[in-house]
């Protein structure tokens, strides 16, 4: 029996809504089970439907990152759903990365409908690390400090000022030791792990 994908779109450009809901009819797998125009809007439908499958334009009306504010919320809330950001503005990719995508994409390099189809389905193929089922680990007060901060969408260079260094190494060399002890490939990969695990909890953190 096909699995069915429940998915949600959050765009406020027509056009675009009205092209990835084309695509989205054309994949048997996938069931829109929600649109909206606003972050506020779209997270109370998220909540209701808790879908599998979330694509968020970056830019919502003339908030650059509001996209990337919603991911973030959302994430803490289903921490398994797959989200494909999409954006036209190049300084927004690491944003929506940084936020808790699972992939992102660049509207204007998106050349086809086959294209853009091949982005959806990428999004939905789960990585082994998403699922391993271990106990939270155990990490020193350092670690979990930077871990926080990159949950927060912290830049490695601002988490090192925070810790009063001068360059960002001391943080990059804790954020590898990150992705060793979870497993993780990607900063959005260590964000869901943290929440996936248990480490981290969405009611509290």
């Amino acid at each position: 029996m096909m699995r069915t994908y429940k998915t949600f779109i959050l765009e406020d450009g027509l056009l675009d809504r009205t092209a990835i809901e084309k695509i989205l009819s054309e994949i048997p797998e996938i069931k829109v089970v929600g649109l909206a125009s606003t972050t506020v809007q779209a997270f109370s439908i998220c909540e209701k439907e808790k879908p599998d499958l979330i694509i968020a334009d970056a830019k919502i009306g003339q908030e650059k990152m509001a996209g990337a504010a919603f991911v973030k919320s959302i994430r803490k809330l289903l921490p398994e759903v797959r989200i494909l950001g999409m954006t036209y503005h190049p300084d927004l990719v690491d944003g929506l990365r940084r936020a808790g995508c699972d992939h992102v994409v660049n509207k204007a390099l998106i050349e086809s409908h086959e294209a853009a189809r091949k982005y959806i389905l990428e999004t939905l193929i789960p990585r082994p690390a998403y699922y391993r089922d271990f106990e939270p680990p155990s990490l020193t007060s350092q670690q979990d400090r930077v871990l926080r901060l990159i949950c927060d969408g912290k830049t490695e260079a601002e988490i090192a000022k925070e810790f009063g260094y001068s360059n960002r190494k001391p943080i990059r060399n804790i954020k590898n030791t990150l992705f060793d002890i979870f497993g993780a490939v990607s900063v959005a990969n260590l964000v869901h792990l943290a929440y996936k695990t248990g480490y981290l909890n969405p009611d509290q953190d």
